[in-house]
């Protein structure tokens, strides 16, 4: 079954050789108790190593029934290891973190076989060496007799044809020894049993087989073997394969031992994943409270049709166009004041059509209503409206007025222009904007108006003073005062509705006719509105005013042509019937939503604030995904033996580094969940306080996808600093592992 041809082994280190077999030829019946015996340094041990395969020899060969090894791979010395061979160590070579069962059950582990069948055949196993009541105890918990027993379990329960003993009795009292030698006795029975020993007399008693070793050569041999009819050629080795869960299974055992670093490790390694996970709850709650705005926005938030449009390279505006290229009637506008040389804004005047798309629109009106809502046409028109002989819109001379400094004072802090305030003071309404009416009722006719007040239903002072609205008769003499630099503490002004529902003024048109016109109501925007307020006229009052402009405006032709659809979605079918026009006619069409833009603005900026947060948060990540690499380094270092056992009962380099990987799996996995889940627990708390500051409720909104991606990155970049340990693991030579303390 097993033959030695001239099999020689010489270490060297450095440049000094040492023969430790030369020359060595032996074979071996298929069940015998072979004791090897000898002084120490004279080849047992090697000799042992090589009939395991946990050594290779440099010349001659090892035939096993009737093969040649010449040719084995690394994967066929662990299959022969596995399925062949059965070590039984001096110092017994278990694996402290793991029970008695679970030692015995490791070396089935390899074979493939179910975990019901190994659980079965590790209590057979422990039931022969007299330990069935031993099986959930630690090896740190049984005698050194018990160990070894542990061991012979251990190596006869894949049922090998071959058990090697080294030294098996050597750390055992002259009682255990004999208990020990009792049961190879019994092994050998139908297996080939190799012992190395420095006993001669144990060797006498028990063995069938006495071979004398000096200086690396067979001196005697008190029952050679030529070989014969038992020589029978057996099937291929299986392959062996360490099962992810079993390397898990191995891993966490070890870990659960060095309980106070393992959970300093992960704590550590979650810190990380805790700011990258609060970056992104706030960026997620940022962009989903972004696009709420827009949802609620959007049927006040029409698609714009400008018969000139800027298109800037820029700027967020979507568009449904034909060519972007440069063509005649295009400008181009290079913005020479930026600070920042390095920005080059370019703009584009572009063209479009109006004339053209509103005949489209009104002949394909009646096919849209079922997403369009209302469309308006702007014609770009100065209303003159007066109160009595004061003009109030637009204000022409803000300096005679003293509206200009009255605005400065005001409103600093709001962070508008003093155009906003000179438009501000009427506005067309658009009836599907989502108004709560305050008293009275929306405008119908060309001849009525409504106050618009802000959500906190209040009316900025210089609007009131614009409209002509407040009583304030010290407001003249405060504008005074300002404009020659005195300072002035405005007090507010309470306006009741009564006073503003009724108030007259009156509408002047280009061809000297006029309009009476009336406020009948006051309303505030549900969702968004003007800070300072205005007044709301209608469209028809719009195109009065066109068309009694002495030809001033062309009512074919709309300065500004805005298309309200019924809901956000409904834009997208905007989008198709404005793709529909171009295909129609072949004209060209750019369009905007400012609010889209705006939002998508917004969004970006958050996407690049959270990426900047994200890049610093990181270095903490990459900073524990280092320190985890070395503490699987120290890993390796610890379970150096483990290594080596491993090894000897069929373990593939690539199974160590399963184990080892295994291990920064459950690291990564286990700091990533205490991550994401303290990042949801801190974004209660965060909650609260974005609330009381800003007003917004659960802006911290913690994703399940990105929670389980945050999880993913950090067993990804543990496992990735633990690689190169766990293959350092690998390349450990098994025989100086099992040496190792």
């Amino acid at each position: 079954m097993l033959e030695l041809k001239n099999i020689s082994r010489i270490y060297r280190v450095d440049d000094v050789e040492t023969r430790a077999l030369d020359d060595v030829s032996a074979s071996f019946r298929r069940s015998e108790f072979v004791s090897v015996l000898g002084p120490s340094g004279s080849g047992k041990t090697t000799l042992l190593n090589l009939i395991g395969g946990l050594d290779h020899y440099d010349d001659g060969d090892i035939i096993i029934d009737g093969v040649s090894t010449k040719d084995y791979s690394n994967r066929d010395w662990d299959a022969y290891r596995n399925h062949r061979i059965g070590f039984i160590f001096q110092n017994y070579n278990l694996i402290n973190h793991q029970s008695v069962l679970d030692n015995v059950e490791l070396a089935l582990t390899l074979s493939g076989i179910s975990d019901a069948k190994k659980r079965e055949l590790a209590k057979e196993a422990l039931e022969r060496v007299g330990l069935g009541q031993h099986l959930n105890k630690r090896p740190s918990q049984l005698s050194g007799g018990q160990m070894q027993r542990v061991a012979i379990a251990r190596a006869i329960v894949n049922n090998p044809d071959i058990i090697l003993a080294d030294e098996p009795t050597g750390a055992l009292d002259s009682k255990t020894s004999i208990q020990i030698m009792d049961l190879l006795k019994e092994v050998a029975k139908d297996k080939l049993v190799i012992m190395v020993t420095h006993n001669p007399k144990l060797a006498k008693d028990y063995s069938s087989r006495i071979i004398n070793v000096e200086d690396g050569k067979i001196v005697s041999d008190t029952k050679p073997y030529k070989g014969g009819k038992d020589d029978s050629i057996r099937k291929p080795e299986r392959y062996t394969s360490l099962s992810l869960p079993t390397a898990l299974k191995l891993s966490m055992n070890n870990l659960m031992t060095k309980r106070g670093r393992t959970i300093l490790t992960t704590i550590a390694g979650s810190i990380g994943i805790i700011g990258i996970g609060i970056v992104l709850a706030l960026a997620n709650g940022a962009e989903q409270y972004a696009d709420s705005i827009l949802t609620d926005t959007s049927i006040a938030s029409p698609i714009t049709i400008e018969r000139v449009y800027m298109d800037s390279s820029i700027s967020s505006y979507g568009g449904v166009s034909g060519e972007k290229q440069w063509h005649e009637g295009t400008l181009l506008a290079i913005d020479d004041l930026s600070n920042n040389s390095a920005v080059t804004r370019q703009q584009r005047v572009r063209f479009n059509d109006t004339k053209t798309l509103k005949k489209y629109l009104d002949e394909h009106r009646a096919g849209t209503d079922d997403y369009i809502d209302q469309i308006n046409y702007d014609y770009d028109i100065k209303l003159d409206i007066y109160d009595g002989e004061r003009k109030v819109n637009p204000v022409e001379n803000s300096d005679e007025t003293g509206l200009a400094s009255l605005f400065a004072d005001e409103t600093q802090s709001k962070e508008v222009t003093e155009g906003d305030l000179l438009k501000s003071g009427f506005k067309e309404v658009v009836s599907n904007k989502p108004f709560e009416l305050l008293m009275g009722r929306l405008p119908e006719k060309p001849s009525e108006l409504i106050l618009v007040v802000n959500q906190d239903k209040e009316l900025s002072l210089s609007t009131a003073y614009t409209l002509n609205l407040s009583k304030r008769t010290e407001l003249d003499g405060a504008i005074g005062k300002l404009n020659k630099g005195e300072k002035y503490q405005f007090q507010n002004e309470v306006f009741e509705y009564s006073d503003i529902v009724g108030h007259k003024y009156q509408a002047r048109f280009g061809d000297g006719t006029n309009e009476d016109l009336e406020v009948v109501g006051v309303a505030t925007v549900k969702k968004s509105g003007d800070k300072s307020g205005y007044m709301g006229y209608t469209h028809d009052l719009a195109e009065k005013a066109v068309r009694h402009s002495n030809g001033e405006y062309n009512i074919d032709e709309p300065a500004t042509i805005s298309i309200y659809a019924k809901s956000e979605i409904d834009k997208d079918r905007v989008a198709t019937l404005l793709d529909s026009f171009m295909s129609d006619t072949g004209v060209s069409v750019y369009y905007v939503d400012q609010m889209k833009a705006m939002v998508g603005g917004v969004k970006a900026a958050i996407s690049v604030a959270s990426s900047v947060l994200i890049a610093f948060v990181a270095i903490s990540l990459i900073v524990s995904s280092i320190m985890i690499g070395i503490i699987t380094y120290i890993s390796v270092l610890e379970r150096t033996k483990e290594i080596g056992i491993l090894r000897a009962i069929g373990a593939s380099k690539r199974d160590v580094v399963r184990v080892f990987t295994a291990e920064t799996i459950i690291e990564g996995l286990v700091a990533g969940i205490i991550g994401v889940v303290m990042a949801a627990l801190l974004c209660l708390a965060i909650n609260p306080i974005i609330k009381t500051v800003a007003d917004v409720d659960n802006l911290a909104r913690v994703s399940l996808i990105r929670s389980l991606i945050l999880i993913a990155i950090s067993v990804g970049l543990t496992m990735l600093a633990g690689y190169s340990p766990a293959k350092r693991a690998s390349r450990k030579d098994p025989v100086e592992a099992l040496k190792s303390e």
